[in-house]
């Protein structure tokens, strides 16, 4: 993530987001505690842009919501590890400190999706996208 402008997609937005998580990776030898936080905060962070891609493809709203809210626990896992490495000064830590914010922007954004989508379900408007 640079000084360009956020692209305005959440699927884009999130794609960047994992690519930045995994450019992030330190090149060095990592002890064992920082590499089950980069694996799992990898994981986290891709999985999350793979659910919104399924979302955009969802046969229906209610598998549309499913997926959405599946890429918001993602999305949640990956601030989580993110703030645990930096508390702990786990290897790289350094380098994370804009995806810790970009990460919590990105939560509220699909936190923002999920309720919009289902306070439209509730109203009886059913766009074919949320």
């Amino acid at each position: 993530m640079d000084d360009k402008p956020k692209p305005y997609d959440i699927k884009d937005r999130v794609f960047l987001f994992a690519c930045a998580t995994v450019s992030a990776f330190p090149k060095s030898h990592l002890d064992t505690p920082s590499l089950r936080i980069w694996s799992q905060l990898i994981s986290a962070a891709t999985s999350s842009g793979a659910h919104l891609e399924e979302a955009a493809a969802g046969g229906s709203r209610a598998h549309f919501l499913s997926l959405t809210r599946g890429g918001l626990r993602e999305m949640r896992e990956a601030n989580y590890w993110l703030r645990v490495m930096v508390e702990t000064k786990l290897a790289g830590y350094k380098s994370v400190s804009h995806l810790v914010s970009e990460s919590s922007e990105l939560k509220a954004i699909l936190t923002t999706i999920v309720k919009n989508t289902v306070e439209n379900d509730k109203k009886g408007n059913r766009d074919d996208k949320a």
